[in-house]
């Protein structure tokens, strides 16, 4: 009785780690995002900036997300540099939409989003730090962790069982 009881003990102890680590590596994920959502009108934008250091990442990305988007949706992302340089200038075609900068200088990078279509579209933009390789890997061994005691609990659950159907037929 004492096996199957120290089985769920420990797969519950470290489904409760797993939750933890999954939550801090999410943090330090998104800790670092500015996020906005607005409802542009036709010929409308939107800016949203946001401060970056080469030296903690070199790295920057933007998400679009288009609530209501369509095939006629079209919209024009510009970022631009502290020195008011455009550094990337494209259409967005598909949902949700990510890109990727480099920030090659320190200071405020912002992002310009016009509708240029013919609707009025609701639009959610995240601008930020690529997130590192260490913050990635803690959410990873977060959620190993978490399969890890799903097994435990899994086995101590089916162990228990076994050993109360023993005793009963006896």
């Amino acid at each position: 009785m004492k096996k199957p009881a120290m089985l769920l003990v420990t797969g519950g102890f470290l489904i409760i780690i797993g939750i933890g680590l999954s939550v801090y590596g999410s943090q330090l994920i998104v800790e670092n995002l500015v996020t906005e959502e607005k409802r542009l009108g036709m010929g409308t934008s939107m800016e949203l900036s946001k401060e970056f250091d080469p030296s903690i990442n070199e790295n920057g990305i933007y998400v679009l997300q288009i609530l209501d988007f369509k095939e006629e949706t079209r919209l024009h992302v510009s970022v631009y540099d502290p020195s008011d340089t455009i550094i990337v200038s494209e259409s967005i075609e598909n949902n949700p939409f990510q890109g990727n900068f480099t920030i090659s200088t320190a200071g405020t990078y912002k992002i310009l989003i016009e509708n240029t279509g013919e609707r009025e579209l609701e639009v959610m933009v995240a601008l930020g730090n690529l997130p590192q390789d260490q913050s990635l890997t803690i959410s990873i061994f977060g959620f190993i962790v978490i399969i890890l005691g799903l097994i435990g609990l899994a086995v101590g659950i089916i162990y228990f069982i076994r050993s109360r159907d023993r005793t009963d037929t006896s």
